[in-house]
């Protein structure tokens, strides 16, 4: 029995087998036939339209035999392949391939321009042997904190670390460049003579300081920059060994230094730091801290934290061997790559933060056009599996199209890129990211390259494995209506859309706190006022202003005739002008105050300043009297101050009349007392983002300065007055340079220039992610409308109005941004934290800005919602109903 029940059982499926080949084989003649009547829609006849779907079904089975074969042949052959369909299909559908390649090229644009800048500042190597074992080191202070390092400090240092395979200081040291072209003051470096060694550098031409050179007497000779022996010496060879003037001394050219070499600072001529001290004999004072930090290489076996917990040690003992100028001074250790980024790395990684939403808002947006594309495909795909491809071809023949699609708009994203790198590089000032150099060079191409394909899968991946995902009876039974869109896709279209919203507000709520920290920081008042005000600076360098008579006569006679030239309201002079960052600061010992530890007295910024300083520059008088012509050598010794160090060490802020010394008090010898004749108004003199700090001001002719600076107010445009200003300068020295000439509004408006710059990208990148995210919106909410079109006619049909219709579009649209939003509140509370070091006077969680953002992009929402929304409530019911 159970012989004859599996006879039967095998002869049933045999017949079944049969029936089902039958039936298969008529199904495929029917595909044919569908497959052909696809192609006569593309003006085919009937017979070169099924001799064309037989021709693709004998290339599938010679494709399946290559394939079955295997090897490179099998790959080379299926890529072509694909690489071909891929490039058909986009010419077949011009209007799909334009807007996919523009979306595409604006996020990879963006992303490689901002990685340019990203790769120049923060990750391309820089230009020393083994850069990561160099440190920059300077001194800390409870009063100031990182200050300078006095160089018998360095010296012990050197001596006493074991942490440090060597140690060079590096001292600002700037010249006036006389007998080439016109006169002129270049910036430069008193370095130890094994500056260039620590760094793992040689000279490009000649040859570097030697051990006897770094010493006071010595023959003065220099290594110049690429830059400036190109521009200046004609980049002539012969140069090496000629005499050079800088500062009425001939310096001997011993070299030039490579082209890529960079500093922190402008490093145009390099000298010994020995013949320097020979010039500046106070900076061997142990007291004395100018602007000099140190250069340290790690040694071998030495790590970045032990180095630190070292130099700590040291300098714990420094201050107690030296406790009259080392008391409470400790170390601060700073990888030099941190030195050259300075502020500027949460900037530049906040604006590649930005960009990666931009291209993610794009990648969202092409991948929800080509699942609205792959639902008009899908009787094609049913027709493919039916003809025998599989799954799994069909999505890698899909996202090869997807990386066809990449790779035009990352080539075309790369030609924006490569102006968006040019206009950055116009945008941002000279010298913000200190000699970096911002291109599309071969490591941010290699980067666009991966983008593209990283973009490619992004977008294709989603699309490709739902659009192989039809019922294929279904989709070849419906015909041509067979476009229709399931409930997962729908979703998945959705989801696209809302994630494009949350990206879309982080962007946002980022630029709308840049944007209002910007106004609140332009607010501030800096103490002084700013129209119409030229400053320039003039160092006297040369031997003729070696004392201080000659020092006084230069600068009084400047003042006599800038004061006379037409549209000058008045002139003035001083040794630092608000908002630089470089400002001389000593110990002040005010009278009856009882004496403090050494590290803890007064430590105000000191100036230098002439009569008409505080009207020329606009800083209110507050109480007793400015300078005045009779403040000087043969007067008594007077000094203002500022309001902030009157309230802090005088009783009601009254310092009129009080008495105080600089430095701190030797019994040895009388006091020289100076006078407080006059209380100023408080300055922002390191920037209108820092607080101010305490000043103290002295008659410049009572403390006679080599380096001032030039301020003029006029009544007319300051920029006019700098040649007569020039004219009259030459008249008094010819060979003496001007230099840094700008007016106090550029310099106010130079110190923002971080927060503007990211301001204006950030500001830039919202705005194409809220261009992005409508076009979006609108494309998903206009296909949704077409899609249920023949329900819109349905429910019309059966009573309801166009308001009904208007209400459930727009509502719609309403659902995905509300979800958006509330996904792009949460992440943009955690984003915008990275902006904290940008901001001033506002949080990161400022809800009146997220409040605004979520409403610009709601309304935008509602009104690219509206759009497909009054379509729909023009459907005439009786066409709808009639709809396929």
């Amino acid at each position: 029995m159970s012989l004859l029940r599996n006879l039967a059982s095998g002869l049933r499926s045999l017949f079944r087998k049969e029936q089902v080949d039958r039936d298969l084989g008529e199904e495929l003649r029917a595909y044919q036939e569908m497959a052909a009547e696809e192609k006569m829609k593309d003006g085919m006849s009937r017979e070169e339209a099924l001799r064309a779907v037989r021709l693709e079904r004998g290339s599938l089975e010679v494709s399946k035999e290559i394939v079955r074969a295997g090897g490179w042949e099998s790959i080379v052959h299926t890529l072509w392949q694909d690489l071909r369909f891929g490039l058909r299909m986009l010419r077949k559908s011009p209007g799909f391939t334009a807007v996919a390649l523009l979306t595409l090229a604006i996020g990879i644009g963006a992303n490689t321009a901002i990685f340019s800048v990203v790769y120049g500042v923060l990750i391309e190597p820089l230009p020393f042997r083994d850069a990561s074992g160099l440190v920059l080191l300077n001194e800390t202070t409870p009063m100031v904190g990182k200050v300078s390092v006095s160089y018998p400090n360095f010296l012990d240092w050197r001596s006493q670390s074991k942490t440090f395979s060597q140690m060079a200081a590096v001292c600002e040291a700037g010249f006036n460049l006389a007998g080439v072209n016109q006169p002129e003051s270049v910036g430069g470096e008193a370095v130890s003579a094994n500056f260039l060694s620590i760094l793992g550098m040689r000279p490009f031409l000649g040859r570097d300081f030697e051990a006897s050179e770094d010493k006071a007497g010595a023959a003065p000779v220099v290594l110049l920059s690429y830059a400036l022996w190109q521009s200046h010496l004609g980049a002539d060879p012969s140069a090496i060994g000629r005499t050079i003037m800088l500062d009425g001394t001939g310096y001997i050219i011993i070299g030039v230094l490579p082209p890529n070499f960079r500093w922190t600072g402008q490093a145009d001529v390099l000298e010994p730091i020995g013949t320097w001290l020979g010039r500046n004999p106070d900076a061997m004072k142990r007291g004395d801290r100018g602007d000099m930090p140190v250069l340290g290489r790690l040694a071998p076996a030495s790590r970045f934290a032990q180095a630190r917990s070292e130099m700590e040690g040291i300098a714990a003992r420094l201050s107690k061997e030296y406790p009259a100028s080392n008391d409470q001074f400790g170390v601060a250790l700073t990888p030099l790559r941190d030195a050259f980024v300075g502020d500027t790395r949460m900037a530049i990684l906040s604006l590649f933060g930005a960009v990666l939403c931009v291209l993610l808002i794009a990648c969202a947006n092409v991948a929800n056009l080509l699942l609205v594309r792959g639902a008009g495909r899908t009787r094609e795909i049913a027709l493919r599996l039916a003809f025998g491809a599989t799954r799994k071809r069909i999505i890698r023949q899909m996202l090869t199209e997807s990386l066809v699609l990449a790779v035009l708009g990352g080539v075309l994203g790369v030609a924006l890129a490569f102006a968006g790198t040019q206009a950055i590089t116009q945008l941002m000032p000279q010298g913000l990211f200190m000699g970096a150099k911002v291109n599309l060079n071969p490591a941010v191409l290699a980067f666009a390259g991966i983008l593209i394909v990283l973009a490619a899968f992004v977008f294709g991946l989603a699309p490709a494995a739902r659009s192989t995902k039809p019922d294929m009876q279904r989709h070849l039974k419906e015909g041509s209506a067979g476009t229709g869109t399931s409930t997962a896709e729908s979703r998945l279209r959705a989801s696209f859309i809302v994630a494009e919203i949350a990206l879309s507000l982080i962007l946002l709520a980022g630029a709308g706190l840049m944007m209002k920290s910007l106004h609140l920081l332009l607010s501030v008042s800096p103490g002084f006022q700013v129209d119409r005000v030229l400053t320039m600076e003039m160092d006297l360098r040369t031997a003729q202003y070696n004392k201080d008579d000659a020092i006084r006569n230069f600068w009084q006679n400047v003042l006599d005739r800038v004061r006379t030239l037409p549209g000058a309201q008045s002139a003035a002079l001083g040794t630092k002008i608000p908002l630089t960052d470089s400002h001389s600061r000593i110990d002040i010992t005010i009278e009856g105050m009882p004496l403090p530890k050494p590290g803890s007295f007064p430590h105000p910024d000191t100036h230098a300043v002439s009569d008409g300083y505080a009207s020329t520059l606009g800083v209110p008088l507050l109480r007793g009297r400015t300078f005045t012509e009779t403040d000087n050598e043969n007067g008594s010794r007077v000094a203002m101050v500022n309001a902030m160090l009157a309230r802090e060490y005088f009783p009601n802020g009254d310092a009129v009349g009080k008495r105080f010394i600089f430095g701190h008090p030797d019994p040895a010898k009388q006091p020289q007392w100076l006078m407080i004749v006059g209380v100023l108004g408080d300055t922002r003199m390191y920037g209108l983002a820092q607080p101010a700090r305490l000043e103290v001001y002295v008659p410049f002719r009572q403390a006679p300065n080599s380096h001032m600076n030039l301020l003029v107010r006029s009544a007319v445009d300051p920029a006019a007055m700098t040649s007569a200003i020039r004219a009259q300068i030459a008249s008094i020295d010819k060979d003496e340079p001007i230099f840094a000439i700008t007016t106090m509004s550029q310099l106010v408006s130079d110190s923002v220039t971080t927060r503007r710059f990211t301001l204006i990208l950030l500001g830039l990148f919202s705005g194409l992610a809220l261009i992005l995210a409508a076009i979006g919106i609108y494309g998903v909410i206009s296909y949704s409308v077409a899609q249920r079109t023949r329900d819109i006619g349905i429910r019309m049909a059966l009573g309801a109005s166009r308001t009904d219709v208007l209400r459930d579009v727009i509502g719609l649209g309403a659902r995905l941004t509300g979800v958006g939003l509330l996904l792009g509140l949460i992440g943009a509370l955690a984003a915008t934290r990275m902006l904290s070091s940008l901001l001033f006077g506002v949080r990161s969680s400022d809800a009146l800005t997220f409040t605004a953002a979520s409403l610009v992009l709601l309304v935008v929402s509602l009104f690219a919602s509206y759009l497909p929304a009054r379509r729909a409530m023009r459907v005439d019911p009786i066409v709808a109903l009639r709809y396929e």
